[in-house]
């Protein structure tokens, strides 16, 4: 290689390593934190349905009382943010994403404000056409509590007796489903104060395994005296032991 040119190399190198002596080192690049997290509070999702506003009014006024609670809320079509916003408080709106898995992983619960026949069916089908069921069945997937409102539910089960046996089999049997998969459907004074403490997955989600309970369950409980047998959300319930407990006059329910 020719003198002249490996000088001019050497005098190059020599050059880029003294100006790198003088330098400051570049600062480390900070992660900026995420909206949640820069807003404070715990990080929960409301996925709202298109519902009477009255309807869900007493539900998200109480929710506002809940402390330390960061809300970000999913715009859905009939819903009216503004008088979301005004019942619920500081709200973050955000669009249906593309892909649920993002918007939720960093949040403490997803909550259904209403828990519409449409939404119960869909999330029970695993469907996730619309946005709440949407919601609903990724938060189930990746371990994330989802609360529901119980209020439609309730509803439907006091106007049982005008409506047809099998509307209120299928009916039944989605309910069912979606408490089998860990689906909290709630009452609003027991979803007010579940969210009042961190909530935590069910054990079932957050992969522990599965309660299942069975025929000798149930013939304990009767020999205890006990008309309601209280589960944990995700817990199994076999289909003899369910045919059992109503012969038996058992109720079982979730927590």
């Amino acid at each position: 290689m020719d003198a002249s040119l490996i000088q001019l190399i050497t005098d190059l190198v020599m050059a880029e390593m003294t100006r790198g002596e003088g330098q400051v080192p570049s600062p480390q690049v900070q992660a900026v934190p995420s909206s949640d997290q820069s807003r404070g509070g715990r990080p929960l999702l409301l996925v709202p349905a298109p519902a009477a506003f009255a309807t869900i009014e007493p539900l998200l006024t109480s929710l506002r009382e809940v402390p330390g609670v960061s809300w970000t809320a999913v715009r859905v079509a009939g819903v009216c943010e503004k008088r979301v916003g005004a019942a619920l408080g500081n709200v973050k709106w955000v669009d249906p994403p593309l892909l649920w898995d993002d918007l939720i992983h960093s949040k403490e619960a997803v909550v259904l404000p209403v828990f519409r026949l449409e939404v119960l069916s869909r999330v029970a089908s695993l469907l996730s056409d619309i946005p709440a069921s949407a919601a609903a069945v990724a938060g189930v997937m990746q371990g994330v509590p989802v609360l529901a409102s119980a209020l439609e539910v309730d509803n439907l089960k006091r106007s049982s007796g005008r409506l047809p046996g099998p509307f209120l089999s299928l009916f039944h049997q989605h309910l069912r489903t979606v408490e089998g998969m860990g689906v909290q459907v709630l009452e609003q004074e027991a979803l007010v104060r579940r969210l009042g403490a961190r909530v935590s997955a069910p054990a079932s989600a957050a992969g522990k395994g599965r309660d299942v309970i069975t025929l000798s369950d149930l013939e304990a409980a009767a020999r205890a005296g006990q008309k309601i047998l209280q589960v944990v959300p995700g817990t199994i319930i076999t289909p003899l032991a369910r045919e059992k407990a109503a012969q038996m006059g058992i109720e079982v329910t979730y927590t």
